[in-house]
């Protein structure tokens, strides 16, 4: 039964990257925080958990955002903590047509190495730099612009003035990276076929749907420093939440949000425990989510906003621990191009990735055994429609990557499997809350321009979003980045308006 009220002057909806980086921000500037969580540790999709004597990542994840512009790094610096982290080299494999392309971080390394694979040299080189320039830019502008995309007249002008010399790259993004890269002279399918696997994993569409302007980090994010967190990503969230607790702020853990009302002159979010008070509230929930937990006013642009985005995709994942056969210098981070006679049945995607534990990395598996994570896309439909069939099904994808892995992933097929389990969008949607399972944000597309955007700033005063489903979308670094525009917008809306 609830019995009593508290009061805060935010509180953030979700444990997730985005609301932990709002969080700790905002109780940096003085203002007291209170962040609910439904699931038993946080960090949402960005965590990590402890099962049959091993820890595992929540799916299979890259970890970059430290380098120069980036938000980690601000993060780091604006809170004066230090995130504990490994220096990937290389940042990938990707094993393809029976050969293995190394993604190196160095430019030029990575440059030979893609004309090695591709051929067509010169038209490689004119794609690759091209993808570093604009990607160069993308992270200075929106690092330096917490109110981009803009919203208003008055904040296109400001971008525009602050950011002359770059607003060459505004054409690419009514362009897509497929167009671009034939326009630089491409015309080998298979580099087609490499960059729609590259994308999918990390801007959610092939290259004919990517705008060249997001799309350009996204292939590029191998070329930024690619990190590993001993103990896995929790640790990270476990560093954030030190900070926000040294300053006041507070985590509850095993407590979802019901509700959000707004009333008259705050909001009332009640939780599976209590109710509370606030003068802001941060979501941190995907926009489908949202439109059940709001209640009265703007609860029907939720609806809209869910409906227009009805098309997101979940995963099928799992967690792997075998004997440590592979070799020291081999790739954490590897994906696996799938054949005609590797496809699997609920799995949509062509490609199948695999994180490992670090091989220094004892707190995941002990000495001599190493853990995997394995990932790839679902439609979520799929399998909540499955009826009687799920389970079966679900083992016959399980045994079907178990034989992919056992063919294509290097040593894999020497090793001991010590434990192996899978889990699907059904799994998702009761593990980390998310409605029918869908992770990693909403899919770029041609048709989605900058001003299509789900706004951080909703038609609820008061309220603003952060995490996959809004501006700039999904990885670990994109929805920090929401974090920090939550942030800004908050700060700027109490210098003027200090009442409210």
């Amino acid at each position: 039964m609830i019995q009593k009220t508290n009061n805060f002057d935010v509180i953030v909806a979700g444990s997730g990257m985005g609301g932990m980086t709002a969080a700790a921000l905002l109780a940096s500037e003085g203002l007291s925080v209170l962040i609910l969580e439904a699931s038993h540790v946080p960090g949402g999709c960005s965590s990590s958990y402890f099962r049959k004597g091993y820890i595992f990542e929540s799916g299979a994840t890259t970890l970059i955002g430290f380098d120069q512009h980036q938000p980690l790094r601000m993060l780091e610096e604006k809170l004066s903590i230090e995130i504990p982290k490994i220096a990937l080299e290389p940042s990938m494999a990707v094993h393809m047509n029976g050969k293995v392309i190394t993604r190196h971080r160095g430019r030029k390394e990575w440059i030979d190495e893609a004309a090695e694979a591709f051929d067509e040299p010169e038209e490689q080189a004119s794609f690759w730099n091209l993808a570093f320039d604009v990607s160069d830019i993308v992270w200075k502008v929106s690092g330096r612009n917490p109110l981009f995309p803009p919203e208003r007249a008055g904040e296109w002008l400001s971008l525009l003035k602050n950011n002359p010399a770059d607003s060459w790259v505004l054409p690419y993004a009514f362009r897509s990276v497929k167009e671009t890269a034939r326009k630089t002279g491409i015309s080998n399918p298979d580099f087609f076929r490499f960059l729609d696997e590259q994308l999918i994993i990390s801007a959610q569409s092939p290259s004919h749907d990517t705008p060249f302007l997001f799309g350009a980090p996204a292939i590029t994010y191998t070329n930024s420093t690619n990190y590993y967190v001993p103990g896995g990503l929790l640790e990270m969230i476990r560093v954030i939440q030190g900070s926000i607790e040294k300053k006041g702020g507070v985590l509850h853990v095993k407590e979802p949000v019901g509700t959000i009302e707004k009333k008259e002159g705050y909001f009332e979010v009640r939780s599976s425990k209590e109710v509370y008070r606030a003068k802001k509230v941060v979501s941190n929930l995907p926009v489908w989510n949202m439109a059940d937990i709001l209640k009265g006013e703007g609860r029907e642009y939720f609806k809209r906003e869910s409906d227009k985005y009805s098309e997101a995709w979940g995963a099928f994942t799992m967690g792997i621990a075998t004997t440590d056969v592979y070799p020291e210098d081999m790739a954490i981070h590897h994906q696996i191009h799938l054949d005609q006679d590797d496809q699997v049945a609920g799995i949509e995607s062509g490609s199948v990735f695999v994180s490992f534990s670090h091989p220094e990395d004892q707190k995941r598996a002990p000495k001599g055994e190493r853990v995997l994570n394995v990932s790839t896309h679902a439609r979520p439909d799929f399998w909540f429609n499955l009826n009687g069939r799920y389970d079966e099904t679900k083992e016959q994808a399980h045994n079907q990557i178990l034989r992919v892995l056992r063919k294509k992933l290097p040593y894999f097929n020497e090793s001991e499997i010590k434990v192996a389990f899978s889990s699907t969008p059904v799994s998702w949607s009761n593990w980390v809350y998310r409605k029918r399972g869908r992770v990693g944000g909403i899919p770029q597309s041609m048709d989605r321009s900058l001003l299509d955007w789900t706004s951080n700033t909703p038609p609820v005063k008061g309220l603003y979003l952060c995490g996959d489903t809004v501006f700039p979308g999904q990885g670990i670094p994109g929805v920090a980045l929401s974090g920090f525009n939550a942030w800004y917008k908050i700060i700027k809306s109490l210098i003027n308006d200090p009442v409210h």
